[in-house]
């Protein structure tokens, strides 16, 4: 009765922290008057439906939760579903490349492919029926170490590490023009063609005067949280941590949460604790439940940016870097235009050196600056000074729930200079 009771409080308080998100994602964009529906107006269909989308979830974790369907095997045989899953990911997705590049090659590729197609549908019928097994594996085994490094109450860790892999949707990001400062986002539907998001684009800084950006995501912290389906473990680990992490000041309700959207200190702030703690927490998570795993793969998704093959002479860090500051320099004298001008002209550099980069403007640096957890500063972020402070507070903190702790009672740049 005792066991029954406890688990009865816990899925009460699950069910709060899923009411909390509700309330929290209906404040998603700060309220600018006029913009705020005209906005919603002209994306019109192509929004997504985070929060029929979280009900829908939540109804399957919840069956996942009661059939517990992984509850007899041992800590190896997890493992060895868990890069089983994958694997079958890794083919599929082959697959899919496959038939991608005989469509490129006769648009009339159709029952050429008819083979490999079905192929992918059997693939996707064993991934539909060891997904919700696996997510729940992956769960519990992160939940395991954030255990361990003191994110846990009474043994349970809150709020529960939730994930679900899923097609990510797109996002937009809209900045002032006059200032790198994120000022309004939109969730859009999954695989806009690029020739939409840059007509959505186009439409939306003429008709509001801002900068906007729409972009891929890596994950979404809703609850449960969103992931790709990859075949690459250590990205699904960094991933599922940073977006708890997210969740977890959620639940503390930080003011770097609660404001993450309508305060570009709060955002920065927000996401860099959460790369840190990713960059933490998936090394160990790997090392405990899959120490074969290469070195070089075991510490996580890492920070770099990839330089395009034979790329060696070209410092895509250096440049971007250069690149924030001088942009900053010029929008701070006034010179939006000219800054503007020199952004485009500083992006066909990019792409000349092999990195494909469709655009660049006050909403990418808005968007990418807000990652700043490198040591010496990320190079979207130029000189902001917040990501430095949290990295120093980082280092001053005895453990990273210490840390974390001091994040969440975090208001302003004062706060955590202090």
């Amino acid at each position: 009765m005792g066991v029954h009771k406890l688990r009865l409080g816990f899925r009460l308080l699950q069910l709060c922290f899923i009411g909390l998100l509700f309330i929290n994602l209906s404040y998603d964009v700060p309220i600018t008057g006029d913009r705020d529906a005209m906005l919603d107006r002209q994306l019109g269909w192509r929004v997504f439906g985070i929060v029929g989308w979280m009900a829908r979830a939540n109804l399957q974790k919840l069956g996942q939760q009661l059939t517990e369907s992984e509850a007899g095997m041992t800590d190896q045989a997890r493992s060895a579903f868990v890069r089983d899953t994958l694997a079958v990911v890794q083919r599929q997705q082959s697959l899919d490349d496959q038939m991608k590049q005989a469509f490129v090659r006769n648009p009339n590729a159709r029952e050429a492919t008819a083979a490999l197609r079905a192929q992918r549908d059997e693939l996707q019928a064993t991934l539909d029926a060891r997904m919700p097994i696996t997510e729940a594996i992956i769960q519990q085994q992160i939940e395991s170490v954030l255990r361990d490094n003191g994110f846990a109450f009474g043994g349970q860790v809150l709020p529960p590490n939730r994930f679900k892999f899923t097609g990510l949707p797109d996002v937009m990001i809209i900045s002032r023009r006059d200032k790198i400062q994120r000022i309004d986002q939109r969730i859009l539907e999954p695989n806009l063609p690029v020739d939409e998001q840059d007509r959505i684009e186009r439409e939306t800084d003429r008709q509001f005067g801002v900068s906007s950006f729409v972009t891929a995501i890596g994950g979404l912290g809703a609850y449960p949280t969103m992931l790709p389906e990859t075949p690459a473990l250590p990205f699904a680990i960094s991933v599922a941590t940073h977006e708890w992490l997210h969740n977890y000041l959620v639940w503390r309700l930080a003011w770097v949460a609660v404001n993450y959207t309508s305060n570009p200190l709060a955002q920065t702030i927000n996401e860099t604790t959460a790369v840190i703690t990713e960059r933490e927490i998936a090394p160990k998570v790997l090392a405990r439940y899959y120490p074969d795993l290469p070195a070089a793969e075991r510490e996580g998704r890492g920070a770099g940016v990839a330089s395009p093959a034979g790329q060696t002479a070209f410092d895509f860090r250096k440049e971007m870097r250069e690149t924030r500051v001088r942009a900053d320099e010029l929008l701070d004298a006034g010179r939006i235009g000219e800054a503007e001008q020199y952004m485009e002209t500083r992006r066909g550099l990019f792409v000349k050196n092999g990195y494909a980069i469709r655009k660049l403007n006050q909403a990418y640096f808005a968007f990418y600056g807000a990652y700043n957890a490198d040591a010496g500063g990320s190079p979207a972020s130029g000189r902001d000074p917040i990501g430095p402070a949290v990295q120093a507070l980082r280092a001053r903190s005895a453990t990273l729930h210490e840390f974390v702790d001091r994040i969440a009672v975090v208001r302003t740049l004062e706060d955590l200079q202090r």
